[in-house]
């Protein structure tokens, strides 16, 4: 396994995605400081806008958003490119079982879309934080129930991350079709951005859903390489 996993590494090009991770860290910082000082200025006036929870969860909308095209586009390169091109056979030929091959992607998308996440999310919260201390805290409860207000917008964001890139990629490849895949991402992280702005325990649990509404759409994906046959 570790050696599929090398492979794959040596043979993706990631550092599209690694930029496309740093602009979405980018825009976080941006849109959550904007968010912070609307709080610290005209925000008083309005409990939800002067709320630092609120704004760390806008902060997290961006970049669940942003990271599920990021992830999308990993895919693309590790899913739908080697069995929908030119490649296939290359693929399909190698002197291993499909599915130690299918788990190698898997984990290799998974590892790289977790811990580019994680960083992104800790690199954002954490400036977002200091500024924060700095100019004045928004802050009304203790640190500890901020801490574990975050700890569950990270959960709950990384599952809802998987969920919403395995529905998206199921439909794509499904339609073999890499259009189609962004679009339904798109189409996904527009309404899941707009319901995310709710409550946080609201959003955990949407996020939950749709994590939960994608287990079937990676298992049909799997079944669906699983049987794909040359031609």
């Amino acid at each position: 396994m570790k050696t599929l996993l090398k492979l794959e590494l040596k043979k993706t090009r990631l550092w599209p995605c690694i930029f496309g991770g740093l602009a979405v860290v980018a825009a976080a910082l941006a849109i959550g400081g904007m968010f912070l000082a609307i709080g610290h200025t005209s925000g008083r006036s309005d409990p939800r806008l002067s709320s630092l929870t609120f704004v760390l969860q806008m902060a997290m909308v961006i970049l669940l958003v942003g990271f599920s095209l990021v992830a999308a586009a990993l895919c693309n390169l590790v899913f739908i490119e080697p069995y929908t091109g030119r490649n296939l056979a290359l693929t399909l030929s190698l002197p291993i079982s499909r599915s130690r091959i299918l788990l190698a992607k898997l984990i290799f998308v998974g590892l790289f879309t977790a811990l580019s996440y994680l960083a992104g999310s800790a690199i954002t919260l954490t400036v977002i934080l200091l500024i924060d201390r700095l100019v004045g805290s928004l802050g009304t409860g203790s640190p500890s129930c901020l801490l574990e207000q975050v700890l569950l917008m990270l959960v709950t964001s990384l599952a809802g991350l998987v969920g919403l890139v395995g529905i998206a990629l199921s439909i794509g490849f499904w339609k073999r079709s890499l259009p189609i895949m962004f679009a339904v991402l798109l189409l996904l992280d527009a309404v899941v951005g707009n319901l995310l702005s709710q409550s946080p325990l609201l959003s955990a649990l949407l996020l939950l859903i749709i994590f939960l509404a994608s287990l079937p759409a990676w298992c049909l994906l799997h079944r669906t390489l699983m049987k794909i046959e040359l031609p």
